[in-house]
Formats: structure tokens, sequence, C-alpha cells
């Protein structure tokens, strides 16, 4: 019965999180669900018996997060078996690691004087380390996690740009074990000593005053003015097409085309740059040039360009290696004359999607071409790339255009930013996913790094959310979803401010590893002089 009563608990926090995170119902999530989310959870690991059941309460949670808050990967083409199945198996395993970390925490905390606070403290750390395992390296991928249930709390959120979104997992992990220990206290009233309640107050205590302290932050940089040095017009195009959906591309562009006229002709003044989605074009650049000259019959490319006299972003394949059949999904710059300027590739790729690890070795292609009829990928980017983009009143604005779901990591964020980035255009194709959910979470990940970098984040997708965020987060301008539109919007760019967090990156995650390693190799030696102790005794 006990152990039913654990299954129910974690399928509770798990549903709980899913109604959290940005769904159909809730677009951009509901904080307060996401405060009390991991409550359960924690109540489950606390009365887990042992490693092996913690592992499973602790995998079956994040399986069920994964398919119910992403199941909308299951549109993605041929991919669905890899892009929703992939990480569900992926979290399963390391579901089991942490369920044993959690466990074994909770065994080493109950033998120490300060066993209320090391269980909330480590706990919060442990969670906080998961989210940051599973958004970090080739398989990293940041939805489904409780970061994405806060962003309608920008007060709290606006202490990413010292701690990253880590903190803001640390913080929320912190309060739901805060109360998920008063719970377990509250169980087992009757034998809780003096010392364990005067733990626990102080410990209530002190989380009280990191929100707090978290909010006081919060209210100054949401409310501060910030210095706006450069303003740019900008075309944003958002055609509601699936790029995947024929073999030609000539239809996408012509739409492209038709709405980026509109808008220039409803702009109030001449646009800056015209900024289409990723993967507008189909033929690989810049060997299919002369092609884009010539097409569509309509009104060509190339030329339509130079008619508008405007510099253009598209996404486009950039060739690589011809022999080699290797290109790359990138952001491909022309300036006003139809000249292509320069490139951004895309450096982090979608894994098995876009990207197959071994995919030099002809048994992995045959393979893949077996399973899904893929047998070959994008080649990743090398180079952080920044453009220039002259604007009208002889100022020049360097911008980055992160590709995809690019947008979602600090890490690739921070070094474009560093190479002078002074506004994040991030080019999307989504229209693929279907759902409202799905494009609303992509954005809420993606917003954070607005914050991060106390910048501009400018985002052009193809069926949304294509909006525009000043560096606290604010919308400055947006687009309705699944609508065919064209857009003049005004991007403001503000006076670069390096923070905290873009100097020390992922500081506090490896600090927490740090402390939390330091706490089980003192444990594990103090178990075993401990049980050393009682063999000499007897």
């Amino acid at each position: 019965m006990k152990r039913f009563l654990q299954v129910f608990y974690i399928l509770f926090s798990a549903l709980v999180m899913v109604l959290a995170i940005p769904n159909e119902l809730y677009n951009f999530g509901s904080p307060i669900l996401g405060l009390f989310a991991l409550v359960p959870f924690y109540a489950a690991l606390y009365q887990a018996t042992s490693y092996r059941w913690s592992a499973f309460l602790t995998a079956f949670h994040f399986s069920i997060i994964t398919l119910l808050s992403n199941f909308w990967l299951g549109y993605f083409r041929d991919f669905a078996i890899f892009t929703i199945g992939g990480p569900v198996l992926v979290y399963i395993g390391m579901g089991i690691c942490f369920g044993c970390f959690f466990h074994g925490l909770f065994v080493f905390s109950r033998k120490s004087g300060f066993a209320v606070i090391l269980r909330i403290f480590l706990f919060a750390s442990l969670w906080t380390l998961w989210e940051w395992s599973k958004s970090i390296g080739f398989l990293a991928f940041p939805w489904g996690t409780i970061i994405m249930t806060s962003y309608r709390w920008k007060l709290l959120t606006q202490i990413v740009d010292i701690t990253g979104t880590w903190g803001i997992s640390f913080l929320f992990a912190l309060f739901a074990a805060v109360t998920g220990e008063g719970l377990m206290l509250l169980r087992s009233y009757t034998t809780v000593t003096k010392s364990q309640l005067l733990s626990y107050r102080n410990c209530a205590c002190f989380v009280l005053i990191l929100f707090c302290i978290s909010h006081f932050y919060g209210l100054y940089q949401y409310g501060k003015k910030r210095v706006q040095t450069k303003e740019a017009d900008v075309v944003l195009v958002q055609q509601n097409a699936d790029p995947w959906s024929s073999g030609s591309d000539l239809p996408n562009i012509r739409i492209s085309e038709k709405l980026t006229e509109n808008a220039i002709k409803n702009a109030k003044n001449k646009p800056d740059l015209i900024c289409w989605s990723e993967a507008v074009l189909n033929y690989a650049l810049p060997d299919s040039l002369f092609y884009y000259v010539v097409k569509p019959d309509e009104k060509p490319l190339i030329p339509f360009i130079k008619e508008t006299n405007i510099p253009f972003l598209i996404g486009a394949p950039v060739t690589v290696d011809k022999e080699k059949g290797q290109f790359s999904n990138s952001a491909v710059y022309f300036d006003r004359k139809g000249i292509m300027q320069d490139y951004y590739s895309k450096i982090h790729l979608v894994p098995f999607a876009e990207y197959i690890p071994l995919s030099e070795y002809e048994w992995v292609r045959n393979m893949m071409e077996t399973l899904v009829g893929f047998s070959d990928g994008w080649f990743p980017g090398t180079s952080y790339t920044v453009f220039n983009l002259p604007l009208k009143n002889k100022k020049n604005l360097v911008f980055s255009a992160p590709v995809c779901f690019e947008d979602a990591f600090p890490a690739v964020c921070r070094k474009l930013f560093k190479n002078g980035s002074e506004v994040f255009f991030n080019i999307t194709n989504d229209s693929w996913s279907k759902t409202a959910s799905a494009e609303y979470q992509h954005f809420v990940i993606a917003s954070f790094r607005a914050q991060e970098f106390r910048t501009t984040l400018v985002r052009a997708t193809n069926s949304g959310y294509t909006v525009v965020t000043d560096p606290a987060g604010k919308i400055v301008a947006e687009l309705p979803l699944f609508t065919q539109t064209g857009e003049c919007v005004k991007v403001p760019v503000f006076e670069r401010q390096i923070t905290f967090y873009c100097i020390a990156g992922d500081w506090l995650p490896v600090l927490l590893l740090v402390l939390v390693f330091i706490f089980w190799i003192s444990a594990s030696i103090g178990v075993r002089d401990y049980d050393r102790k009682r063999k000499t005794d007897k």
C-alpha cells in the first residue's frame, strides 16, 4: 500500500509539473503550480526504502514529464521515434542514476545532526544538477524543466543574469523541499524533536530570505531604465508554411516575398533588415545562387532583394564540402544589393535528427536508412559568426543569428554575445510541431537569454512565436501564432552590459556539484568509520 501511494505521489507530481510548464491550457505556464510540483516527488523519495525503488520512482517521474509535456515531438516527421523515444530512454537511465543519488543523500543525511537542513539543500542541489545535466552536451534538451514554469514570475527570473536559469531551478526545488519536509515532520509530529523543529524553522526562514532578496533584485532590474543606443526597423516574416511539406521551396519563397512587400508598404520608415525564418530555401548556397537569380519565375529572389534595397537574413543550407556531401543549416546574410556577404552555421544540432553520431561509418548509415530512410544530416558549424548591419542613421548594428533551438542554450548565446553581438536574431522552423504549447515552450526557454545577457532577443519563426523582448524580458512586439503575416517592428538596442553570468557562466551548478561530491565522500567515510567502530566494539 505504501509503495502504491508513492507511485501516486510521483504521478501526481509529474502531472502538476506538466500543467505548470507552458501547455495548451496555460500558454506561458504557471509559476504557482511550478512551486508545488516537486512537493509530492520529495515526499515519495523521502519514504523510499531502497536504492532500487528510489531509482524506479525517479525514472518514472522523468519519463512521464517528458512524454506528456513534449508529446508534440511525435510530429517530427520520420524521426519521431528518436526525438521522443530517445529522450525518454535517456532520461530513464539518468533517472535511475539520480534516483540512487537522491536515496543515498537521504540515507546519509539521517545520520547527521543537521538532517533536516541537509535533506532540504541536498534535494534542491540534486534537482538543479539534474536540470543542468539535461541541458548541456550533445543530447542537451532543456525542455520539461521547472525553469520553464517560472516565465510569468518576472521579478524572480531577473536573477538569471547572476545565476543563469539554474538559480530558478534551485529556488523552486528549495521551496518544494521545505514544503515537503514540513509535511513529513507534520506527519510524524509526535516523534519530532525540538532540534528538528529549530532546524526546520531556521531553514524555512533562510529560504524566505532568499526569495525576498531575489524579488528585491528583480524589482530593481525589471524597473531599471536602460540606455537605448540604437533602434532598428526590422520586417519579421511569418509565412505559416511548413517547409517539410513540399519538395520545392518556391511556394514558400513567393509567400515570404508577398508578406515582405506588404510589410514594407505598411511600414512608417524604411526597414533596416528583412528577416525570414529558418529553412526557407532548400538549395545550398553559394552553389545555388544562380538558381535564385531566376527562381521563382514570378519574382526571382535575388532580384527581389535588389529591388527592395534592404539587407536580408534568410534560413538556408550552406555548402561545407560538396564532394563529401556536407552541408550546414545556416542563417545567410545578404546585403541590399543581393550579394551573399556572410553566414552563420548552426553549431548545436538536433541529435539523431540533424546529426547522427558515427554517421561517417557505412554500417551506421545503412542502419539509419533501413529504420527511417535517413542516413546523414547537417554538418555542425564551427564559427560563432556575428553580422554588421548598417542602419539608416549611419550607425552599425552588430547582431548574431542562433538557428532554431540554439536560443535555448546559454553556452551558444554566451559565445555569440562575447563576440560582440548586440541583438540575438533567432530564426526558427517550429511549424512541424502543430501545437501552440510547442511554440510557447520554445519561446519561454529562449526568453531567458535576453535577461542573462541584458540584451534584446528577436525571434523570426515560420509559424510562431515571432516576438521581440527587451533585456528585462518584456515583450516589445509580437505576431499571432499560426498566422500568415509580416510586420515591420522596432527593435530597441541597448548599451551593452557584461553580466556576472556572462563572465562566470554555469558557476552555480558547478559549485553545487562540488558541494554534493564533498558531502557524499565525507558521508561515505563517516559511515565506513562508524561500521568499523561497531565491529571493534563487538
